[in-house]
């Protein structure tokens, strides 16, 4: 007589190391794998065809990997300068931003309360690093590095947004707060520290220095850009830098 194996007195009796839930898709065994099982201590392969079990094949767990820490956020920046590109700052949404990034809403209020202040940490995010001025260059050479790394921002060349977006930092009162204090601000520090510097060890005639000398170089920039819809090219840049610092006189004769 042959037993079903979900019996239990005749699987008590059998050497039966699998586990029962590793046995599925039939209703009965054949008296040969019970023996089979019996004298080799082990469940033998099975066919449902033939109405025998077929051994479960061990399922592997489907692990789904999350976004965490910085590389969230650097999708979160990423969704977010392209959705403001795409609605403009009138239309841009929270909602928005999240579906943009494929994830919810819940991961930027966590880290930010407002769409200004996450459209702030993605315009600095965005920036590249200012170069810092250097002790064996003339004030010239400082000021000509920190010129051209601003017309690079604005000619598309770092991850900073383009033109499109940058004409609504000038347009939307709050997109003008972020700009003024994100890229404008800490490029007139740059610039203000180059200034005093090429002051005091004679590079620079204080009387060439007013108060709105440090903001002369990025004007004259973007009113370039805003009329051209391109940075001045190496030529006029030098021109603009003549016009911050005008170049030392060269004695005449000998």
């Amino acid at each position: 007589m042959c037993y079903s194996p979900f019996l239990p007195k005749p699987l008590s009796t059998m050497q039966i190391t699998h586990d029962r839930s590793n046995v599925v898709g039939a209703d009965s065994i054949s008296c040969s794998d019970v023996a089979d099982t019996q004298n080799h201590g082990e469940w033998p392969s099975m066919r449902n065809d033939n109405g025998y079990y077929r051994r479960m094949a061990q399922q592997t767990k489907v692990v789904r990997s999350r976004r965490r820490g910085q590389t969230l956020e650097n999708a979160l920046y990423e969704a977010t300068l392209n959705e403001l590109a795409a609605a403009g700052y009138g239309g841009l949404t929270m909602e928005g931003i999240a579906a943009r990034a494929r994830t919810g809403k819940a991961a930027l209020y966590r880290r930010w309360p407002s769409k200004r202040a996450l459209v702030q940490a993605a315009l600095l995010h965005a920036l590249p690093p200012l170069p810092e001025p250097r002790s064996d260059r003339s004030a010239r050479e400082n000021l000509l590095t920190v010129f051209t790394a601003h017309c690079d921002v604005l000619a598309g060349k770092t991850a900073f947004p383009g033109m499109d977006i940058i004409g609504q930092l000038v347009h939307e009162p709050e997109l003008r707060a972020i700009f003024a204090d994100a890229v404008v601000a800490p490029r007139l520090r740059i610039i203000e520290s180059i200034l005093r510097t090429g002051e005091r060890n004679g590079e620079i005639d204080p009387a060439n220095l007013t108060p709105l000398t440090a903001r002369v170089g990025p004007a004259l920039i973007n009113h370039h850009v805003l009329l051209t819809g391109a940075p001045p090219n190496r030529r006029q840049l030098m021109r603009i830098l003549d016009t911050v610092i005008p170049r030392p006189e060269v004695s005449r004769g000998g």
